[in-house]
């Protein structure tokens, strides 16, 4: 079948491919056509958000696209099979020569960023531990380094095997590394300040977590854990506060 579709370089905006539907085509666009043209644009708008890739490389990607596109949409008749397999292989090729790079320079900052942000809380913290004598700034700075730590490992975990939708953004929440470690290690002082309290009771093994301002093991362990759960441990802090603010409420 024809292709329904008119696809070219656009001239306004680099690396970037105009789709148009064919005026004057009267019959309805295959589905297969309308699939494909949707994988093209989620495909051209990966390789124009790939960051630290030098132009010349990104172009290479770009002008396969280009030509599998119009391969698949516009000749006749449309190839259509024939793209998605292109298509496909030049996922692949892109993930193989751009997936490496981009886990481990993320990875690396965020391990730069929490040694950073680690190093100042001590900072903080050891300052208000001199003129306090208060124990709880070292059960504190514990469970930032836990969190810090499970953090980094978790990042090396969830993204064990990278994906082509991964690589324009490697976070779903688009969270740069210095603000997701931030973000982590709040969430991880007050899950530990609930359980202070008592709002959650958890003990892990002879490992009383409740303890954690009051004792470093403990401190240590529930930092570690929030920071392994780091994309969990804000919705649960979240939903508890819910929890308890609604019920409280309702009575």
């Amino acid at each position: 079948m024809e292709g329904h579709f008119l696809v070219c370089e656009n001239a306004e905006e680099e690396f970037d491919i105009s789709f148009q539907v064919n005026s004057t085509m009267d019959s309805v666009i295959p589905k297969d056509q309308q699939e494909l043209y949707v994988k093209a644009e989620s495909a051209c708008n990966i390789i124009k958000a790939l960051e630290n890739t030098d132009k010349q490389t990104k172009k290479k990607y770009f002008d396969k696209l280009l030509s599998l596109s119009q391969v698949g949409l516009v000749a006749n008749p449309a190839q259509t099979e024939t793209a998605e397999f292109a298509l496909m292989k030049l996922k692949d090729e892109i993930v193989l020569v751009e997936g490496k790079r981009i886990k481990n320079h993320y990875m690396k900052y965020l391990g730069i960023d929490a040694l950073i942000i680690g190093a100042i809380a001590s900072i903080v913290l050891g300052v208000c531990f001199y003129f306090t004598r208060w124990i709880g700034c070292i059960s504190v700075l514990c469970i930032i380094i836990g969190a810090l730590t499970g953090t980094w490992v978790s990042f090396g975990a969830r993204k064990f095997e990278i994906e082509f939708e991964d690589l324009a953004s490697l976070e779903k929440d688009k969270m740069t590394p210095v603000i997701r470690l931030i973000y982590i290690a709040v969430a991880s002082l007050i899950f530990a300040l609930l359980m202070n309290v008592g709002l959650i009771d958890v003990k892990i093994g002879n490992v009383d977590i409740s303890n954690a301002f009051t004792d470093i093991k403990p401190a240590l362990v529930i930092g570690v854990l929030c920071g392994l759960v780091e994309s969990k441990i804000g919705i649960q802090v979240y939903n508890k506060a819910v929890s308890l603010l609604v019920d409280n409420s309702e009575q």
